[in-house]
């Protein structure tokens, strides 16, 4: 398989460094990006690269955006030979500081900006009889953590979606894979960062709390040995392999997490986990209300 690929969220981070890992390995990538003005970063890493991209205009949470896209491909190439879903956001809080439309706001672009995409691509597959979609999930969507429930409950949700679509095109010699990375050093730690302003109210009943986990999250940012690149080899894996595996964990401490739960008695692991999480969050003095 070389191509097409549309690769979605492509303007920076994973989606970016995956979009020019596929191109420098002969793939025809299709680059989305929600906002063409924002194409600059894209352009300069694949110049750098030697490669080409084709920059198709993309939002996951625009019907008319994703429709039109899929056609300009179709037209252009006849075919979509894969689909990299990878558009996603965060916001950082505590459930109760979050407000319903940040939630949704989270749950438009991680859940059903993926379906929606994926809606659109399949009935091309499927007269094709061949494809492959991938599905840019997290560890978050294998295990919770404080201050992320929007982000986790959003790629549970993606988890339990791809499960499901695998089973329902493998007779149709469609692929699904989900991509799987832990903390990864990207713009979603930056700049784009998404932290609700309630969580960010010295009146919230976490607050000391949430600062206390955002120190942890900075660390385990700041010391990841996990990069864009390694996902990127997954994505590339599982595009290219005979038998794509359903799962593609990537980074040594996201294995090592769920390799311990898996062999712990669940209990057990629980008791472990939350006990760990919770000393090292509420150490601060502040008082719950």
């Amino acid at each position: 398989m070389t191509g097409p690929v549309i690769v979605t969220g492509a303007s920076s981070g994973i989606g970016l460094e995956t979009a020019v890992y596929l191109a420098r390995r002969g793939f025809r990538v299709l680059a989305g990006i929600r906002n063409p003005g924002r194409s600059e970063k894209l352009e300069t890493a694949a110049a750098r690269q030697g490669v080409s991209l084709d920059l198709l205009q993309l939002d996951v949470t625009d019907p008319a955006s994703i429709r039109a896209a899929v056609e300009k491909v179709v037209d252009r190439y006849g075919a979509i030979e894969a689909l990299v879903s990878n558009a996603g956001i965060q916001i950082r809080g505590y459930f109760e500081d979050l407000s319903e439309q940040e939630i949704r706001r989270v749950f438009d672009t991680n859940v059903f900006g993926a379906m929606a995409t994926t809606a659109e691509v399949l009935p091309h597959m499927r007269r094709a009889r061949r494809g492959r979609i991938l599905l840019v999930t997290s560890v978050g969507g294998r295990i919770g953590s404080p201050a992320l429930s929007a982000y986790c409950a959003s790629k549970f949700a993606l988890e339990g979606f791809g499960e499901c679509l695998a089973l329902e095109v493998a007779p149709l010699g469609i692929q699904v894979s989900l991509i799987e990375p832990g903390i990864v050093k990207t713009e979603i730690w930056g700049p784009n960062r998404g932290v609700a302003p309630g969580a960010l109210n010295p009146e919230s009943p976490y607050y000391y709390w949430f600062r206390e986990q955002e120190d942890l999250a900075d660390w385990a940012v700041r010391t990841s040995p996990t990069r864009p690149a390694d996902v990127a080899r997954a994505v590339h894996r599982a595009l290219t392999v005979k038998n794509p595996r359903l799962r593609y964990l990537v980074g040594r401490r996201a294995r090592a997490l769920l390799a311990i739960r898996r062999l712990l008695p669940s209990a057990l692991f629980e008791r472990l986990y939350s006990r760990i999480i919770l000393q090292r969050v509420t150490r601060s003095t502040g008082l719950q209300r």
